[in-house]
């Protein structure tokens, strides 16, 4: 009896020994996993410290007397002190900056918003137009491919791609990009237009025809259209026709030359700067509501309708719109750049895990006591 209790002793000695030795690797993974996770976090809280450090206040640079401009700054300027690493205030900052040609100084926003929220769909849509207007198209598709990847349901990142891939003479890419988004946002005359130059790229002048008509049946000022039908015409022929269309075209050109002119003897560009601070002052207005500063957020929305009331809101020029102006004749970065900046508010706040970001309160849900309600753009995964 005894011998047998010591064989069975001696058996089950390498199981417990098998025991122990997963135990001890079993803590010294999760000792190594925490101490990564830990150095991972260090460095990402570095790198974001970084980008915010290197953000610069700009009103101060403006010249008094253009009080417009320098308040709508103002507002930018206070979003950086207020929130300097809220990636929502960091990518509205970015959107003021842009309008008032801040173009480097609103990328660094954009990367120190992206450095604290890497999934922000629409940062890096915003940072595409920004490489469109320097006319870097090569820059401008990785960008928009990110976005959509990120928010598959962008309603701006399709077109933003179709006319990149355009610009850097891939129509084919353009087509299939161009269609989906025209499935899913029939109503663009943008989109439209994008796919006539790509149709009329690939030698196809009549489905190049049919694409710019229609997007002469949303927008029948539009200039690029006109302009891309009479070219179609002279490819198929159609003389008489192709020289209706042109005729048709240096109208707009004409009327919209008039239209900028008596802009400017009426001073519209003072009542284009109100518009500015306006707009500045309701996307700054939907950040401080989103993060539980209602009162802030308040002022700021009676300030923007007292700025907006103050000026005359400029006529539209004929032959604008979602295809660019009636000289325009390709429609231009300008095109898909204003649809999306004037369909997307800001981005809603990231809700991290236990409710709270960088000490601040958890923001109520997006829109919450905003004007406008947050868009699905911008997702997160």
């Amino acid at each position: 009896m005894g011998r047998r209790v010591a064989r069975e002793q001696v058996a089950s000695a390498p199981a417990a020994r098998r025991v122990r030795s997963l135990a001890l690797l079993a803590g010294v993974v999760l000792a190594s996993s925490a101490v990564g996770w830990a150095g991972w976090n260090t460095w990402r809280s570095a790198r974001t410290a970084r980008a915010v450090a290197a953000l610069r206040p700009v009103a101060d640079e403006v010249a008094p007397e253009h009080v417009e401009r320098r308040a709508a700054l103002e507002v930018a300027d206070r979003l950086l002190r207020d929130f300097p690493t809220a990636p929502e205030a960091l990518y509205v900052r970015a959107r003021i900056l842009l309008r008032h040609g801040y173009g480097d100084e609103a990328v660094a926003s954009l990367r120190a918003a992206l450095a604290v929220e890497p999934g922000l769909a629409q940062a890096y849509e915003l940072l595409a137009i920004e490489a469109m207007a320097r006319g870097d198209h090569a820059a401008a598709v990785p960008l928009v491919e990110r976005a959509i990847e990120l928010d598959p349901e962008s309603a701006s990142g399709g077109l933003l791609l179709g006319e990149s891939l355009n610009n850097l003479g891939r129509p084919h890419e353009a087509v299939t990009v161009l269609e989906r988004f025209i499935a899913a946002h029939p109503r663009v005359a943008a989109a439209y237009i994008q796919l006539g130059q790509a149709r009329g790229a690939l030698q196809e002048p009549a489905r190049a025809k049919e694409a710019h008509l229609a997007a002469l049946g949303i927008e029948p000022d539009n200039g690029p259209a006109t302009f891309g039908v009479a070219q179609a015409c002279e490819r198929l022929g159609a003389r008489d026709l192709a020289d209706h269309y042109r005729q048709r075209h240096l109208d707009l050109v004409a009327a919209q030359r008039r239209v900028g002119q008596r802009r400017i003897r009426e001073g519209a560009a003072a009542g284009e700067a109100g518009g500015a601070l306006a707009a500045a002052c309701d996307l700054a207005s939907r950040v401080y509501a989103a993060n539980d500063r209602p009162a802030e957020a308040a002022r700021l929305r009676a300030r923007g309708g007292g700025a907006r009331g103050g000026g005359r809101r400029a006529p539209h020029p004929p032959g604008g719109g979602g295809g660019g102006g009636g000289g325009d004749r390709g429609g231009g970065g300008a095109a898909a750049a204003s649809l999306v900046l004037a369909a997307s508010p800001p981005p809603p706040p990231p809700r991290p895990p236990g409710g709270r970001r960088g000490g601040r309160p958890a923001p109520p849900a997006p829109g919450g006591g905003a004007s406008e309600p947050a868009p699905s753009a911008g997702s997160r995964r």
